[in-house]
């Protein structure tokens, strides 16, 4: 009976695994993004097993499996799906982008990765795809319009040139207020190394213009202090962090080669308010003689056609040139090729990048060439430890920067001035003498040729920089490692310019060689805690300190009037006019902080840290500060059961402090040797500043509230934030009297207080199998105010026009950076005053409003219909004001359409006289303009503006095209930038035109044109 029942169990368990074996199928398919292409190395799980797959480089799968059994599909950075198998043997699965979930991961302070639902402040995380394929020269403009609360200045500086980037308002007067840039761990130097400013000059570039968009795997914008708390005093004003692409594992060594052609043109070519019926020429006389062609203004008589005399002697027709720019400025072009190897071992992913970059600007001879090497290798040497090395060579090459505002040398200013009858040609045929030296051809000796200045004038510069971090991490357990990190920055930057032998206002020219070493270390450890304790509790923590030292290496060689004609050399200039300089400067902060993050059930973060620094900078007994910040996260739809519209819903707040120091040396006074008397050497006191041994560091208290929801399952997403900074000790450096042998003095007493909201708001309106529809909108709005300045003073000027009308000051009660500038003299019934011979006259110095736009929003599109993908991107900024000396110098010299009115019959200018009676004073035209040009209220704008600032339509080649081929996948994409201007208040000028990226915001002059740029991007995979 036994061997009976024996034998019947054989027989049922056989029939069972036939029966079994007969129900399991092969199940193929496909993976792909929701909407988009192929996912590769998806793994494809047995729910219930361990048995599973991963998807090939076309996103394909095979797997055995039963009917009935369900299949799990997940990858990083998609949410994971499940399916159960029925009777069909194909089955395709689309997955989701992991942003909609709540494992959402970001990259915070420090480099550690964090679960964003866990964060008591504002992250803003932008993809490194977003900055390549409509890309820029400089990579932080392409942050433009895409997130709340970052405000960036595009000046109008041309290719290389540098950006300003602000994050919730400024906080210093007179100190830096740009975020600190940290590449893979390691902050840089981001200081610009020369600009414009009043009398002129050009713009030399920044830290972040170097950087390669093609290695970014990600940005996060750290907003707040909170944020940005464990960076201590250099991040007071916020951190852009930025994560380079690392290693990826492929069959052999994977291949990624993109080549992204762009050609520039002018975005506003022709000057519409312009007036082209009058000519060259002054008091309504066309030029007879070469002595009166000799101007740059155009006051002449009406434009008939006839021919008339020209700066060179030559006559030409006395017509009308509308063509003047776009005669001059060429077509620019970028053109960027990349490559990057790709590979892993057992024990070691890395990946290699090469990329050339090739700019032609507008500008005629003007140019960058910048090569990019990167180098990233993680290697695990066992199974405790690992080592992460990344290393960065930049090679930057230009020539001829273009000169901004005042007119020396400047090709653009020469542009703007050039009469409505003279043609560009004339300039292009005499731009020499028979000796060689500059051709005058206007009444101004300091307003260029434009083809000499282009051609004839040098600006060439070269920079070399090594970024490298070495870190290494050894994990004691599961939740407990430790963390090296040794950080490295360096650059060597050579400048060379030369004003050519024979300019009209320095007959035998002049050259200067400026030479800058900087190299900044940064030696860490940390020690790190992530624990659970039970299914409730856990903690995050961590504990380290850091070792910063930075120094400078600078200088300078050069001098005035050559004694050989046109030999370009040191060796050449007269002994008498050489000059020398060298210094060495050295900058240390010490730091200790810490980190504790405690959750409770998933739902309930709670976070506070502390940094101390301590500055070299600053005497001791003051060089110390600590830095605390507290912040939580609820995360509501996890702790309550909520309405099925509401999916997700996270409440924040968080507060802070951070600060900040001062630049070395100015505690004390310092000496440098000046020549000789009788062979003993000459010492004077260097600077022109008061020092303060006492000065402090200043503090910046930040507070922070908001939320997150996302609705309607997932389509709708909402992320709201409130905040306020307030900075206190701020280092002020007050004007003081100039019989005291000095300009200015520093003090710890200025306050700025900022305060604002942020709206970041995503929709998807359409969702489907071959068709997507996402949109998105962020607004950010800042309001600033100085609070107190020093003592009694109420106003501090920070920067000052050319036309020395219009100025840049610091006001008690008003927002930051205040337009400044002469308004006409009214009565008390607000009645424009003239004087008896008819003309204005000159008011008080009046604030017209803030340079700084408080309002900055930007609205995507993204459309995706199978592989087609069309997406546009409009930004804009309000609230402003800009003061363009482009038009007052214009409107002096009877190039604006305003001028028209009274050239045939004089101007009564409507008004009264000194003595409160009616204005009947009839004056000529020309003089009543050029009498207007000392008041500023015509030529103050606002800058609002709305622009379509970006518009890609890209094509993603199904991978099945390739067949066996070894393409692994192919994309092509036609990209726009900055393609027109929606709506701007300022005529003949872009508002975004000022020319440098100082704290000095609002003011314009001869900045370098808008481009709208237009091109084609190729990406290969094999």
């Amino acid at each position: 009976m036994k061997r009976s029942l024996f034998f019947l169990r054989i027989l049922v368990l056989s029939l069972l695994s036939t029966f079994s074996f007969a129900q399991t199928v092969e199940v193929k398919g496909k993976v792909t993004e929701e909407g988009k292409s192929e996912i590769n190395g998806v793994n494809v799980l047995i729910k219930g097993t361990t048995r599973g797959t991963i998807t090939n480089d076309r996103g394909e799968y095979s797997i055995q499996v039963q009917k009935g059994a369900t299949l799990k599909f997940s990858s990083i950075g998609f949410i994971p799906k499940e399916v159960e198998v029925g009777n069909s043997t194909t089955i395709d699965v689309s997955l989701m982008p992991e942003e909609s979930t709540l494992s959402e991961v970001v990259v915070t302070a420090l480099g550690i990765k964090k679960e964003k639902k866990a964060l008591g402040y504002s992250v803003t995380e932008v993809k490194g795809e977003e900055l390549t394929q409509a890309r820029t020269v400089n990579m932080a403009n392409s942050l433009q319009g895409k997130v709340a609360g970052l405000n960036v200045a595009n000046t109008a500086t041309g290719p290389g040139g540098s950006s300003r980037i602000v994050i919730r308002g400024n906080g210093s007067i007179s100190g830096n207020n740009q975020p600190l840039i940290v590449v893979d761990g390691t902050p840089i130097n981001n200081d610009n190394l020369g600009s414009a400013g009043m009398w002129g000059g050009g713009d030399s570039g920044d830290g972040i213009s170097s950087l390669n968009p093609d290695e970014v795997e990600t940005i996060s914008v750290l907003k707040g202090a909170t944020a940005s708390a464990l960076y201590g005093s250099r991040a007071s004003n916020g951190v852009i962090l930025v994560t380079t692409k690392g290693g990826k594992a492929n069959k052999g060594i994977g291949v990624e080669l993109s080549s992204n052609y762009v050609a520039e043109n002018l975005l506003l070519p022709t000057y519409k308010d312009y007036q082209y019926e009058y000519g060259m020429g002054n008091n309504g006389i066309k030029p007879t003689t070469v002595a009166e062609a000799l101007t740059s203004n155009s006051w002449g008589a009406k434009l008939d056609g006839s021919n008339t005399i020209n700066f060179d002697g030559k006559s030409r027709p006395y017509s009308a040139y509308k063509n003047n720019q776009t005669d001059f400025y060429r077509i620019g072009s970028t053109f960027t090729n990349s490559v990057a190897l790709t590979g892993a071992t057992e024990s070691i992913t890395y990946r290699l990048s090469m990329n050339d970059l090739n700019n032609k600007a507008i500008i005629p001879n003007s140019g960058l060439r910048r090569n990019n090497f990167a180098l990233n290798v993680n290697a695990n040497l066992g199974p405790k430890l690992s080592i992460v090395t990344n290393v960065k060579y930049i090679l930057e090459k230009t020539n001829n920067r273009p000169r901004l505002s005042d007119s020396p040398g400047s090709a653009t200013y020469a542009i703007n001035a050039m009469p409505t009858s003279l043609p560009l040609s004339a300039l292009k045929e005499s731009q020499l003498n028979d000796d060689g030296s500059e051709k005058v051809w206007s009444d101004n000796i300091y307003i260029q040729n434009p083809y000499v200045a282009a051609n004839n004038w040098r600006q060439e510069d070269k920079k070399g920089r090594i970024i490298g971090v070495v870190e290494p991490r050894f994990n004691f357990t599961d939740w407990l490692f430790l963390r090296g990190r040794l950080g490295f920055d360096n650059f060597n930057y050579r400048n060379l310019t030369i004003t050519p032998y024979g300019t009209p206002f320095q007959p035998r020219g002049g050259m200067n060689v400026g030479n800058r070493n900087f190299t900044e270390t940064n030696s860490e450890l940390l020690l790190g805690i992530n624990k659970k304790f039970g299914d409730r509790f856990g903690i995050n923590a961590l504990f380290g300190g850091n070792l910063m030292k930075q120094t400078y290496q600078n200088s300078s060689y050069g001098g005035s009037n050559f004694n050989i004609p046109y030999f370009y050399d040191i060796s050449n200039i007269d002994p008498a006019a050489r000059n020398s300089s060298e210094n060495y400067i050295e900058k240390r902060i010490n730091s200790v902080y810490g980190s504790a993050e405690f959750s409770y059930n998933g739902y309930l973060f709670v976070t506070a840290t502390a940094r101390n620094d301590w500055f070299s900078t600053l005497a001791k007994g003051n060089n110390s500060i600590l830095y605390p910040s507290v912040g939580g996260s609820f995360v509501v739809s996890e702790a309550f059961k909520l309405p099925t519209a509401i999916n997700y819903l996270k409440v924040r707040a968080s507060w802070a402090q951070a600060g900040g120091d001062t630049d070395p040396y100015n505690l004390s006074l310092y000496y440098g040797l000046s020549g000789a008397h009788l062979g003993a050497p000459l010492a004077q006191i260097n600077g022109d500043r008061v020092p303060n041994s006492n000065l402090q560091p200043l503090t910046s208290t930040t507070s922070e509230a908001g939320f997150e929801t996302r609705l309607f399952n997932n389509k709708l997403g909402v992320d709201f934030a409130l905040y306020t900074r307030k900075t206190t000790n701020d280092i002020v450096a007050a004007t003081i009297s100039n019989t005291s042998g000095y300009g200015s003095a520093l003090f710890n007493v200025g306050e700025i207080a900022n305060k604002g909201l942020e709206l970041l708001l995503t929709y998807r309106l359409a969702s489907a199998k071959d068709f997507s529809w996402d949109a998105s909108f962020n607004m950010g709005y800042n309001q600033s105010e100085v609070v107190s300045l020093y003592g009694n003073l109420t106003t501090l000027q920070v920067d000052e026009n050319r036309t020395r009308i219009a100025y840049i000051h610091q006001v008690v009660g008003l927002p930051y950076s205040q337009v400044k500038g002469f308004t006409y003299k009214k009565d008390a019934s607000g009645n424009v005053v003239y004087d008896s011979q008819g003309y204005p006259l000159q008011g008080n110095l009046v604030n017209f409003g803030t340079g700084v736009a408080p309002t900055t929003l930007g609205f995507t599109n993204s459309f995706r219909y199978k592989g087609i993908g069309l997406s546009f991107l409009i930004d804009g900024k309000f609230g402003g004001v800009i003061y363009s000396g482009t038009n007052a110098y214009a409107n002096r010299r009877g190039l604006l359409k305003s001028t028209l009115e009274g050239r045939e019959t004089g101007i009564v200018g409507k008004g009264v006289n000194e003595k409160g009676e009616p204005n009947t004073v009839r004056v000529p035209a020309q003089q009543y303009y050029e009498r207007l040009f000392n008041i500023a209220d015509p030529f103050v704008y606002s800058a609002d503006f709305l622009k379509l600032r970006q518009v890609i339509i890209d094509y993603t080649i199904p991978t099945r095209v390739f067949g066996k081929s070894p393409f692994k996948g192919a994309s092509i994409s036609l990209v726009g930038r900055n393609l027109a201007i929606l709506m701007k208040k300022t005529p003949n000028i872009d508002p975004e035109s000022t020319y440098n990226n100082s704290n000095a915001q609002g003011l314009e002059l001869a900045g370098v044109p808008p481009t709208r740029t237009v091109g084609v991007n190729l990406n290969l995979k094999f």
